[in-house]
């Protein structure tokens, strides 16, 4: 199956279900990232055709926090429900994603553009794997094929923005959301 034609919840949950996947104990970044309710509250597809949509709901715009509901969920189905915690470190975001009944974040990083995409970059386990387990890099321990990170500090996350030990998220494998319906109209 390819990842980047299913919508994002879909797939965060699949991979926590039998892959290796990053989580962390602790939200990774330094500080909330500020949301424009305008530019993120409505429906999302990962096409236009909106078969798999997800709705965003901004919970808290000044702490970053947002909640994201598969639209074609039934009643009462709290497995495709999930907040997420946006947190800024340098000029990177990272959605600090928390199923029901989870008790570790899934990070992946992204990017709001005009408030008419979200791009999210999924992390490499294997890259993380290395910097972690082989190389003691980063705080962290591996689970089966999974890799759990621990506190991060600044400098660690530096390194992770840095690309000194390579690209640690799939660059090159995107999900993109677009928006459906009208988008806000941006600010100069």
């Amino acid at each position: 199956m390819n990842y980047k034609y299913i919508m994002p919840i879909l797939i965060l949950l699949m991979t926590i279900a039998g892959c290796e996947n990053v989580s962390s104990k602790y939200p990774v970044g330094l500080k909330p990232h500020t949301v424009d309710s305008e530019q993120w509250n409505g429906e999302w597809s990962t096409d236009c055709s909106g078969e798999e949509a997800v709705g965003i709901e901004v919970l808290d715009k000044d702490k970053g926090i947002i909640r994201v509901v598969d639209t074609k969920a039934g009643p009462g189905d709290a497995t495709k429900v999930c907040e997420c915690y946006l947190l800024e470190a340098g000029d990177w975001i990272f959605a600090n994603v928390l199923l029901q009944n989870e008790v570790e974040f899934y990070p992946v990083r992204i990017k709001n553009v005009e408030g008419r995409r979200i791009i999210v970059w999924f992390p490499d386990a294997g890259k993380f794997k290395r910097l972690v387990v082989d190389q003691k890099m980063l705080p962290g321990e591996l689970h089966g094929q999974s890799i759990s990170l621990g506190f991060l500090k600044p400098e660690q996350l530096e390194l992770i923005m840095s690309g000194k030990e390579g690209v640690l998220f799939k660059w090159d494998e995107p999900t993109v959301l677009i928006r459906r319906g009208p988008a806000p109209v941006p600010r100069d």
